[in-house]
Formats: C-alpha cells, structure tokens, sequence
C-alpha cells in the first residue's frame, strides 16, 4: 500500500515538472519573439523632426511614428486641403479670376494682377508645386465664394474623413494660433487626395510650364527629392521659417508605396531625414499576398450541395521582414445566407485578419458556385416577377405610351389618305 502511495507521489511530481519544463520552453519562446519586435523598435531611426509618420499608402499601416498625433503646425496640410476641395467641388478646367484678395496675399505667390484668368488646375499646381499664396486665395473665392467660406469647406471636409486633430482658419497656410493638424491627419488626407486622377497627377509632378501674358515661368516642385531619392513619385514642402521645414514625400520601390511626413526638421536635414525613413520602410518590410483570389477559406452546406467560400481578389499587406505578423484569423458564415438561391455575388461570409500592430483587414467571401432553389420555372419565373415588378411597371408604362403615339400616327395616315382621295371642288360657273 504504501508502495503504491509512493508510486502516486512520484507520478505527480514527474507530471509538474514535465509541465513545468514546457511552460519554460513556452515562456522562452515568447521572450525570444517579443525582443525581435524589440530589436526592430531599437533599429528604428533616430530623427531630429518634432514629428515623423511613414505609412502604407494603401491601407494607412504604420511603419514608423513619433509624436504623429501632437499638434503641430505647418501650411501643408492646408495646400493639400485646398488642392483637394478645388479638385471635388469644381472642374479642373473651369476659369479662376485673381481678385485684389488674392494678389494681396502675404507670402509666396505667382505675382497675379486683377483680372487674370487660369484654369484651376494650372492655380493648384502652382499651389502645391510652388506654395503660391494668391492661387490659393484665388481658387478658395472661385469654390467657396470667399476665403472664408471656403476654410468652412476646409474644416468640413476634415470631420468627414475622419481628421479629428485638424483645425483650419485660412488657406494658405499662414501661422495662426487658432490653426493646427497632426502628422496622423495629414497622411490620411494624403491617402485620401491619391484617390482623386487629377491631384495624383499634380502631386507627382516634379516641373510644369507657367504662361502669361508676360513671360513663360517653370513652376519647379520644392521637394528635392524628386532628384534625390529614386522611387519618388508625389512630395510637397512647406515652412513658416526657411531654416526649419516640413515635408510630406511618397515612393514606390517593391510593389510598396508608402508615405513619409516629416514635421519641422532642421532644412539641412530635412532630405537626409526623409531618405532615412523611407530606406527604413523598404529595407525592414515587405509587400506580400494576406489571401490569394479563389483559395479555399471554408466550406459550408447550402441545400444539399457543398459550396467553398472563396475571395475574389488577392488582398496585400505590408509586415516585417522574417516576420509572422499575423496575430489571429477568424472567419464569421451569414447562416441566412446559406439558403438557395445563391449566386457568386451573394457575400456569404467574411475573412478578419487582425495584424501584431492591430490593425484589422476584413476579407469578403463567396461562393465558388451557384446554388438555384429547386423550384419549377413558373414559380422561378413568378419569384423574378416579384423581385422585379416596379422594373414591369415602367416596361408596360413606356410600351402603352408607345403604342399610343403608334395609333396616333395610324390615325394620321389614314386622315391625309382620306384628303388626297377626294375630288378638288372647283368654284364658279362652267362654260
């Protein structure tokens, strides 16, 4: 008995320690993942700008941040802004007139005088190419009917893309108190802004041609690295005082194309810093496939058949190099979606990948067939009948109109037929 007591106590202890021992493995192992995450926060670049944001100009992921949500204050986030609003709410060729407002402008300008016209795109790329201050004063009267109508529009827009940081009150930019952004809201209005053709082309140029009646100018983008940096294809520059500037550049190199703000920088760092950030975000991650098009995510029962949820297109994502930085993945089935009919364009489902930063990318997904309901083709025909039926209406409106306008025509045929058939009546006597 006291043999098999023995035997108990030992088995229990060698249990413990067996997990114990994994445990330790475990704990090691998770030690070792958190200083590789560690180690790539020590590699992150030393920056003297008061504020730094690199980010994926696709999905807004962040690479790098320092200080990106303190409030700061520089003219670019207002040229963007105006550049933006001008682009949406007017066409690119319509006539701005410079006003005495506008060539009264304090600070960079094109030196308009009263009367000139140009098309808003030729005032936007002097704004952003330039920082011309009577371009946008003059575009700001052209849209919103004063300058400060149009800060309205400005503060607007904001709240609607979500820059809850941001507080405009003219727009050129000019230091105010009452004025203020944040480098997280102008990557989100820059990400924004690159969805609109036209202000992706104007923000990628390096030079344009400027004619007036006088002379022909080339308006020379003040972000150098256009030359300096390959991979360059959208920048913009901006400062209250020339020895300390701001800088918001976007390159492309390995299907990346990320974003790289820089608030107040000493000017002769101010290329240094952004070669930095950038080299940072290519050197350290990677663009690579989240989940292929047409890859099997799950299968699921509707009717009698088995049907794969499947996505439609790859969905990309940027990680870091020789990393996992996928945390969790969950999919969620509509169970009132798994009943016929069902076609390929019924969004059965969605993929939730959630990254090790947090951020969440959400996948739709469908079926890889068609299930119909079993059904006659009368009561499929009745079914499409009644989905469709204000569509009948107006089809049976617009052909009762047609047939009315056909026996009208009829009715007039047959009247001058009528006419021509009958004999002329001739007045007077006969001889």
């Amino acid at each position: 008995m006291l043999l098999k007591v023995k035997a108990r106590f030992f088995g229990k202890v060698l249990v413990l320690l067996i997990t114990a021992i994994i445990l330790s493995f475990v704990f090691l192992n998770t030690l070792t993942e958190v200083r590789v995450f560690a180690a790539d926060q020590e590699n992150q670049p030393a920056l003297e700008a008061i504020s730094a944001l690199l980010v994926d100009a696709r999905r807004g992921q962040v690479l790098y941040s320092k200080s990106a949500d303190e409030h700061v204050k520089t003219p670019i986030a207002n040229r963007l802004m105006t550049a933006l609003i001008a682009l949406e709410k007017s066409s690119a060729d319509a006539t701005v007139t410079a006003s005495n407002e506008a060539i009264n402008a304090e600070g960079a300008s094109l030196d308009l005088k009263v009367g000139e016209k140009y098309s808003v795109r030729s005032m936007i790329y002097a704004l952003l190419l330039t920082g011309a201050n009577d371009a946008a004063v003059a575009i700001a009267e052209h849209v919103g009917g004063s300058e400060t109508g149009f800060v309205k529009m400005m503060n607007e827009y904001a709240v609607k893309i979500g820059m809850t940081s941001t507080h405009f009150t003219n727009v050129t930019g000019l230091y105010d108190d009452n004025q203020y952004t944040t480098a997280a809201d102008i990557a989100l209005l820059v990400r924004t802004a690159l969805s609109n053709t036209d202000f992706s082309k104007i923000f990628a140029t390096q030079a344009k041609p400027w004619y007036d009646e006088d002379k022909t100018l080339l308006l020379t983008n003040a972000n150098n690295m256009f030359w300096s940096y390959e991979g360059t294809d959208g920048g913009v520059l901006g400062y209250f005082d020339e020895s300390v500037q701001s800088i918001v550049t976007s390159a492309t190199k390995n299907s990346m194309r990320l974003v790289c703000i820089l608030i107040d920088v000493p000017a002769e760092k101010v290329y240094a810093e952004s070669t930095q950030l950038l080299n940072y975000g290519f050197d350290n991650f990677r663009y690579g496939t989240l989940v292929a098009a047409g890859s099997v995510q799950k299968s699921v029962v509707i009717g009698n058949e088995t049907v794969n949820l499947v996505p439609t297109a790859d969905v990309h994502y940027i990680y870091p190099r020789g990393q996992n930085y996928i945390k969790n993945v969950s999919i969620s089935v509509d169970e009132a979606k798994l009943k016929p009919p069902v076609t390929k364009n019924t969004i059965v489902g969605y993929m939730t990948f959630t990254l090790m930063d947090d951020t969440v990318i959400t996948v739709e997904l469908y079926p890889d067939k068609e299930i119909l309901p079993s059904k006659t083709k009368r009561e499929i025909l009745k079914d499409r009948i009644e989905e469709n039926i204000e569509l009948i209406y107006v089809v049976i409106a617009l052909c009762i109109v047609e047939v009315i306008m056909l026996i009208f025509k009829l009715v007039n045929l047959i009247r001058r037929k009528r006419f021509k058939g009958r004999p002329m009546r001739r007045s007077g006597n006969l001889i």
